[in-house]
């Protein structure tokens, strides 16, 4: 096929899908290897695209448009993009002195080369002042996020290494050891009170655990009840010195003046894992 033997008319149906397969091949071969034909096609899209926005397509052709170019996340992105600037380059200029009147006929693109003349003097330091916001929003999230995902990071590796056998056999004076049976929050009854005193360093709790079967460690799960943020302890064991309990310690700078839950799983030696056991407890200072 010759880039001229391509009317706009058959660009268009085949941006629309609606041309025969034979035909689709030959214009895309062409697309692929003569310039002018790739500009041609380029400004048929576009020129759909305000069709589109202007909502000048009949029913079939906006069904078919959206079928190609409403499928994925990024077709509707630039979707949504060519629709605000088509919104922005039809509102009249705010300077007094722009006066100049754009043809109906005119694509929506040389409208808003139009605007941006009209507009230069107000909108473009406030572009270029609000692209320099959104950047930096961008990186102040992205780094908060990442400080929040190190932070959470490492106090899990503290609770780990602060629960390891070798360091639960270490004397903990400070604190005498809270006791807690399994039951869920409930709002009208008081909680064990765990009292933390200003020179404490840790706290030690005891998760009573009444079910029958016993497993091999135990994984607990603690968060505070108005908070979705939560931390894991694996790899706990059960002590059955004074009657089957597991030791759980947790830094005192990780508790807060709050209501705790505590979510604890068996785990068998295959990966099992039982229903869990659910434990509350207050902190006060």
């Amino acid at each position: 096929m010759k880039e001229e033997a391509a009317t706009d008319a058959l660009l268009r149906q085949f941006l629309l899908g609606t041309v025969a397969d034979e035909e689709r091949q030959r214009i895309e071969s062409v697309f692929l290897t003569d310039p002018r034909m790739r500009e041609r096609v380029l400004a048929a899209e576009q020129q759909l695209i305000d069709d589109y926005l202007e909502e000048s397509l009949s029913t079939a052709d906006r069904e078919r448009f959206l079928s190609q170019y409403g499928e994925t996340v990024a077709q509707r992105r630039k979707l949504r993009i060519a629709q605000s600037i088509h919104e922005w380059a039809a509102k009249p200029p705010t300077i007094a002195t722009a006066t100049a009147v754009v043809a109906p006929a005119t694509s929506m693109w040389r409208r808003l080369l139009a605007g941006l003349r009209a507009k230069s003097v107000l909108v473009i330091p406030i572009a270029v002042t609000a692209a320099v916001v959104i950047v930096i929003a961008l990186l102040w999230v992205n780094s908060g996020r990442r400080e929040r995902e190190r932070q959470h990071f490492a106090l899990e590796q503290e609770l780990a290494q602060l629960n390891t056998p070798a360091r639960l056999r270490e004397t903990q004076s400070s604190l005498p050891p809270l006791t807690l049976k399994p039951g869920p929050v409930r709002g009208v009854e008081s909680q064990p009170e765990l009292n933390m005193r200003r020179d404490s360093s840790a706290a030690e709790l005891r998760l009573l655990w009444l079910q029958k079967e016993d497993y091999q460690t135990y994984t607990a799960t603690l968060r505070r009840v108005d908070d979705d943020q939560s931390y894991t302890v694996p790899a706990l064991q059960a002590d059955n010195s004074n009657g089957k309990a597991i030791r759980l310690r947790l830094p005192a700078h990780m508790l807060s003046r709050g209501t705790y839950q505590i979510q604890l799983s068996g785990v068998s030696a295959d990966g099992r894992t039982s229903p869990p056991e659910v434990y509350s407890f207050t902190v006060s200072e």
